[in-house]
């Protein structure tokens, strides 16, 4: 009877703060009440290790003494700057569900590029975290969101921190960026039905097309750069190199085997690449207990079936839940659902993240 009261109590405490998290994550939720039961977070900037030296950050930590559950946040490619006042709504919210977070900020997605060495610094940023008096390394693990959520599995997967990863989270992420690649350059996603066409969200071509002509010459990926960002298809008046040419190649491809084509046409540093900073690529090291990933359906900054194919890579594991909702991007304003449909989508997100409250609750 004891045990039973226990477990419980645990479920109704990680309940309350799968709610309180909740409530203090979407903005458009009445969240005051939650101020007057929660104690005021407490914020600091801090410097952690990368493999070009220290960084600042910012730790989001409740205001109550102890250790708490740590997390790392992945907060990938945003189109705003750090100061936003949208960043510590994410920190704040959590801080007050009762976790310690380090914001990691990635200088290469700040400037629309996806680079490998982030997976390495996020393990670094990790190791370095869980060894604050503050946090509980047992209780501990990473979280990501759209590109961020792709990059937190490949940390939590990284040698340095594989076996010290409670769970791993990430919401929209990207399985692998070669059906990624294709999908874009083509402009189509798969389907029961086929391929069909599939309108790429401009801040997605943008990440694109700069991680594509990361390794070129700067006055070469300046140009590609500014033809085909806003979707043009003309590289006339300069005189590009073969590896140049075979990025344009991508860039301008017309359909999906063309895209498949150009993408095995591209230089091995590039095709490597595409690899070393695809989830799929490093599914094997992933010995995290817990796997949280979530999708909205009609995303349109990645498409649904990346997640899809990352469920299937960790089907018959343990410990991996998967929920694919109704939002657009993580925004619940934007899909526009009656009232009632929302609750449904509101209730089932609660239910995904209540799953890691549960598992790191104290």
């Amino acid at each position: 009877m004891a045990d039973i009261v226990r477990r419980l109590r645990r479920s109704l405490r990680a309940l309350g703060r799968a709610m309180i998290f909740f409530l203090k994550v979407f903005p458009m939720l009445p969240s005051r009440p939650v101020d007057w039961v929660t104690k005021t977070p407490i914020i600091e900037r801090v410097r952690y290790p990368t493999r070009d030296g220290s960084a600042e950050g910012e730790v989001y930590r409740p205001g109550s003494a102890g250790v708490h559950a740590g997390i790392v946040v992945c907060l990938g490619v945003v189109p705003f700057e750090v100061s936003h006042p949208q960043v510590p709504v994410l920190g704040m919210a959590l801080a007050r569900a009762g976790f310690a977070a380090l914001l990691y900020w990635s200088p290469a997605m700040r400037d629309f590029r996806l680079d490998p060495a982030d997976v390495e610094n996020i393990a670094l940023a990790y190791d370095w975290f869980i060894q604050q008096p503050y946090v509980d390394s047992a209780r501990s693990g990473l979280l990501g969101t759209c590109v961020g959520g792709s990059f937190a599995l490949m940390a939590a997967a990284h040698p340095l921190i594989n076996r010290r990863v409670a769970y791993v989270s990430a919401y929209a992420p990207y399985s692998s960026l070669w059906t990624f690649a294709r999908d874009i350059a083509s402009g189509s996603v798969a389907s029961g039905n086929g391929r069909q066409p599939w309108k790429v969200d401009p801040l997605t071509r943008k990440v694109f097309v700069h991680s594509l002509t990361a390794l070129l010459e700067d006055k070469e990926a300046e140009f590609l750069r500014s033809v085909f960002e806003d979707g043009q298809k003309s590289v006339e008046g300069m005189d590009l190199s073969e590896a140049g040419q075979k990025v344009a190649a991508l860039l301008k491809a017309s359909g999906p085997e063309e895209a498949e084509r150009a993408l095995h046409a591209l230089p091995v540093e590039m095709r490597d690449r595409l690899s070393a900073i695809s989830p799929l690529s490093h599914v094997q090291g992933l010995h995290a207990p817990l796997i949280v990933l979530l999708h909205d359906r009609g995303d349109q900054v990645i498409p649904v079936g990346e997640s899809q194919r990352l469920c299937e890579a960790l089907a018959g594991r343990a410990g991996v839940y998967y929920t694919e909702m109704q939002f657009s991007h993580l925004d619940p304003s934007k899909g526009k659902l009656p009232p009632w449909k929302l609750a449904g989508e509101f209730f089932k997100f609660t239910v995904a993240v209540y799953r890691l409250f549960h598992h790191v609750i104290d």
